[in-house]
């Protein structure tokens, strides 16, 4: 898109191209696992308009995105066999989601900026367990489906801060604290995503643009 109409995406006050997290999980009240423990790389893409010297928005769209928790004690499996072998280990739920996050950004006159804004996140099919245990002969691993007990959709609100860098000043990193509203699981209780994030929006199509490091 942007090759094509990167003259049009990316002017002095829009941006548009490549959206790149790496995130921590965890799902409150969820077993014992390790709070922040799960992490997980994410991609998509992103497109911002700047409205006017301390307003923007901002809206990512991600097509590679995993929550979910690391370290929960393993539960019955309800086979008399794999219950002896994983008796007693823990494991990783992670859950794959597609993601529009629209955000409203405040710029300060220094390059930083906050931003606030929601996360609408619809599950795909992948949502699994990840059992693990060590054996002598090495290592035992088994997935467990448990996507129907996942709500399908997930909202999050979004609260963070960055900055833009480089020499035009149009690249974005920042850092964000992801909250979960609804339940992720269905008739379990009160358990919401949280995430802490660390992200990097690299525009493209700038030669077009006139926007050049």
């Amino acid at each position: 898109m942007s090759l094509i109409f990167g003259d049009k995406l990316n002017t002095e006050n829009n941006a548009f191209g490549l959206h790149a997290n790496y995130s921590l999980n965890g799902i409150t009240n969820f077993e014992d696992s390790k709070a922040l423990g799960l992490g997980s790389l994410n991609l998509g893409l992103f497109f911002s308009r700047k409205f006017d010297d301390h307003w923007a928005w901002n809206l990512e769209l991600l097509g590679k995105y995993v929550r979910g928790a690391k370290g929960a004690p393993a539960y019955s499996l309800m086979e008399p066999e794999l219950d002896a072998l994983y008796s007693g280990t823990k494991y990783d739920r992670k859950i794959s989601y597609l993601s529009a996050a629209p955000t409203i950004r405040y710029l300060t006159d220094l390059g930083f900026f906050l931003e606030g804004g929601a996360q609408f996140s619809w599950r795909t099919r992948k949502a699994k367990d990840y059992f693990e245990k060590k054996v002598p002969d090495g290592e035992l691993s088994l997935e467990v489906d448990v996507k129907s007990q996942i709500n399908p959709i997930d909202a999050s609100y979004i609260v963070g801060i960055g900055a833009f860098i480089g020499k035009s000043k149009i690249d974005a990193v920042g850092i964000r604290y992801v909250g979960g509203i609804v339940n992720v699981m269905k008739n379990q209780g009160n358990n919401k995503h949280s995430q802490v994030a660390i992200y990097y929006n690299l525009p493209i199509g700038r030669g077009k643009a006139g926007l050049k490091d």
